[in-house]
């Protein structure tokens, strides 16, 4: 890639808090922010991961500090930023007016922000770079203006181009700069005024802005981006004029909004990017900006911005689970439980209360559910996308609100045979799920094969998941490729087997890490788009559940993770199962934007089940078979999914059977005699009303739904059932 560099005006931004407040009188005040038109613009362009320098310099104070820290955290090369002992880093305050106009107060011309020297290090950085952008508000002095020119004249001697943003404030102008600006001007490759800026250089009296930017390219200039503010903006070069509309945002803080918007669009210009695509990331750029209270607080990465957009473009509800971390970034609370079963009635109970929400909902196939064998369902991922679509038309939901995805997507249903072997049938597994369509795809090649070193070792754990993202990506419809979740410190599907007491939370440190190893592994293979896909990251928040115990959710004991900045993704927390609607919705809040739950819905339904059996002896003169003792049998005969989770004498593994959090009761359930005798449970049954005593001996949970519906059958109070855990995530995850 093209190195970008830019030289000027790093300050802090002081900004009063309330709108209408003066600068005249005491008043309350926030900040400080890393600010500097220059520096906004190099970082927003940095976020996006295009290589950046930045010419300049700072007092050596915290404000200083601030800045060096934001800009090397977004990748920006500060080499040639001088830090100056003696000097204060410059400083802007900023007031709204009533009017959403601003008052500005700069402390430059005699700050550190003032000394730009040409020393070595701006030369050498000058000597490596292909684009130049000068920012109009940096020629406040004559060194400034020397410091362009000689960066002009470097990066043009060798083949290199120039962006130039007049940027100008009325308290800034002076004749000097006047000059200037149109030194640059003559330089120019891409001119990006904002509004009245583009008839700074027209003749005298010319009010059109098509004949203003007419008249730019005729003087050489190869391209001409208008910046409008809330109206959007408008490209021109000498075949063509494009009008990008503005995104409707709620706008918290416009500053430095424009600056994002040119950095955007520079650093996919510099790419080759098609116009009308650098200008909808650039807008997009641009409208996140204006979310948050701070010049730089707002920038947003390529995944967050291109998120941001196929919200934008109505993709449907995949395309908003997309939007997360732009959603989180821009300080939203997004939230979306993933419900991860493939028992019918949870599918059909989830789609129903989604449709009477009118929200989106998001089911999830586990590997050993669902894979190109079969799984323990019997199903493949194509039967199982249609049998969910069927559901969802039964029910009466939108297909365009249904996001399908696949949970646990690896090697585990495998893991006892060599890596090779396993892989290979991951690969075909995940080849399965992408020609079906599935819209999320969790990587999950952290639990180690027969052959493999103990522990695995990070960077294989990367290298497997990129090699699954491959084969996802050669299969998956080029129209509707998948996002991804990816994690090496992922909990084992159906809750611990270890004791909860030793449950760590994963440190900030092994968060960084895993998504570092993961990035290099996919770029390893050229898989860099599809990482840009990478929507989040699964890490241990210090949830989990046994068979018969909880650990809930403390947010100080996750504190430290919840606040490492890992750009571009949000946490997903799997075994949720069990948590109270508390500790659910502190979960969001701090990020975790995608709660797994699945055994905690099948184990309602074995709930109301065995409750509708207990109310089917009480009140028919013939009931069926006792369901507890059809499921007995059925676990007994076929010990192979719960003896090695369940430990104890007999009578603690009977209790475990019917009774166990893990729920591992849940893999008896599409076998054809569980089906025949919960089938014949509830056609004895019947459509009859069940009497509210009867529900408030046997399904207590559900007494207040038999207030609320006084003619209960056994389907209504088995949907209730399953609805009632739904409500508790709903809730936990509403706006």
């Amino acid at each position: 890639m093209k190195t970008l560099v830019s030289a000027g005006e790093i300050v802090v931004e002081v900004m009063a808090r309330h709108r209408g407040q003066s600068l005249l009188a005491a008043g309350p005040l926030t900040g400080p922010y890393p600010s500097g038109a220059p520096a906004i613009f190099l970082a927003q362009a940095a976020a996006l991961g295009q290589p950046c320098g930045m010419i300049g310099a700072v007092g050596d104070d915290a404000f200083g500090a601030l800045n060096l820290d934001r800009l090397r955290g977004l990748g920006v090369d500060v080499s040639a930023v001088a830090c100056l002992p003696g000097r204060a880093t410059g400083s802007a305050f900023v007031s709204y007016r009533a009017d959403g106009s601003r008052q500005f107060v700069f402390n430059i011309r005699h700050s550190a922000a003032a000394e730009l020297v040409q020393g070595p290090e701006a030369r050498a950085l000058l000597g490596r770079a292909d684009h130049l952008h000068v920012m109009g508000s940096s020629l406040f002095s004559d060194a400034a203006v020397a410091m362009a020119m000689a960066g002009i004249a470097a990066v043009k001697g060798r083949g290199g181009t120039v962006s130039f943003d007049p940027n100008i404030r009325p308290e800034m102008m002076t004749e000097p700069m006047r000059v200037a600006l149109a030194d640059v001007l003559a330089a120019t490759d891409l001119f990006l005024p904002s509004g009245d800026e583009i008839f700074l250089f027209a003749p005298p009296g010319m009010t059109d802005a098509d004949a203003a930017a007419a008249d730019l390219l005729a003087r050489g200039i190869r391209a001409v981006v208008l910046k409008c503010g809330i109206q959007g903006a408008v490209y021109f070069d000498a075949t063509q004029r494009i009008a990008q509309p503005a995104f409707a945002v709620a706008e918290v803080d416009p500053t430095g909004a424009g600056d994002c918007f040119g950095g955007a669009f520079v650093a996919l210009w510099l790419r080759g990017a098609a116009p009308a695509q650098a200008l909808q990331v650039a807008a997009a750029c641009g409208a996140l900006a204006v979310t948050r209270q701070g010049p730089m607080e707002g920038i947003c990465t390529l995944p967050h911005a291109e998120a941001f957009l196929a919200t934008q473009h109505g993709d449907g509800a995949a395309a908003w689970l997309a939007a997360f971390p732009a959603l989180r970034q821009a300080g939203a609370r997004p939230g979306i439980a993933s419900v991860c079963s493939a028992h019918p009635r949870v599918i059909a109970a989830a789609l129903r209360h989604g449709r009477d929400r009118d929200g989106p909902v998001l089911i999830e196939a586990t590997c050993n559910q669902v894979n190109h064998q079969g799984g323990y369902t019997g199903q493949t991922p194509a039967m199982f996308r249609d049998g969910v679509l069927a559901l969802a038309r039964q029910a009466g939901f939108p297909a365009d609100r249904l996001i399908l995805g696949g949970d646990h997507l690896g090697p585990n249903p495998w893991r006892h045979l060599p890596a090779a072997q396993a892989m290979a049938e991951a690969a075909r597994m995940m080849a399965d799920y992408a020609q079906a369509g599935f819209a999320k795809l969790h990587l999950d090649t952290s639990m180690a094969c027969a052959d493999d070193p103990l522990p695995l070792p990070l960077d294989l754990i990367a290298t497997r998941a990129a090699e699954l993202a491959q084969v996802a990506e050669a299969n998956a419809n080029p129209a509707r490729l998948p996002v991804y979740v990816i994690g090496s410190e992922v909990p084992v599907p159906g809750g611990a087997a270890e004791p909860l007491h030793a449950l760590a939370v994963t440190t900030p440190a092994s968060a960084a890490a895993t998504l570092a190893a993961h990035r290099r592994a996919f770029a390893a293979r050229g898989l860099d788009a599809a990482f840009r896909r990478v929507i989040g990251i699964v890490v241990q928040p210090g949830v989990e559940f046994g068979s018969t115990d909880v650990a809930v959710y403390a947010p100080d004991a996750a504190r430290a993770l919840v606040q490492t900045p890992l750009p571009g993704v949000v946490f997903e927390a799997h075994s949720t199962d069990y948590q109270p609607t508390d500790a659910l919705r502190a979960l969001v809040s701090d990020g975790f934007a995608i709660l797994k739950v699945g055994p905690w819905l099948t184990f309602a339904l074995r709930e109301t089940l065995y409750g509708l059996a207990a109310i089917a002896a009480d009140m028919l003169p013939d009931p069926p078979e006792p369901l507890p003792q059809v499921m007995e049998r059925l676990m007994l005969a076929d010990p192979a999914h719960w003896a090695a989770y369940y430990p104890g004498d007999a009578v603690d593994q009977r209790l475990q059977r019917h009774a166990s959090y893990s729920d591992r009761i849940r893999y008896y359930w599409p076998q054809p005699e569980a089906e025949g005798a919960v089938s014949a449970l509830l056609a004895a049954l019947g459509p009859r009303p069940i009497p509210r005593p009867l529900i408030s001996r046997h399904l207590g949970l559900l007494d207040g739904f038999a207030a609320m519906h006084p003619a209960c059958t056994a389907d209504m109070l088995l949907e209730a059932g399953i609805a009632r855990v739904l409500g508790i995530y709903a809730a936990a995850t509403a706006p």
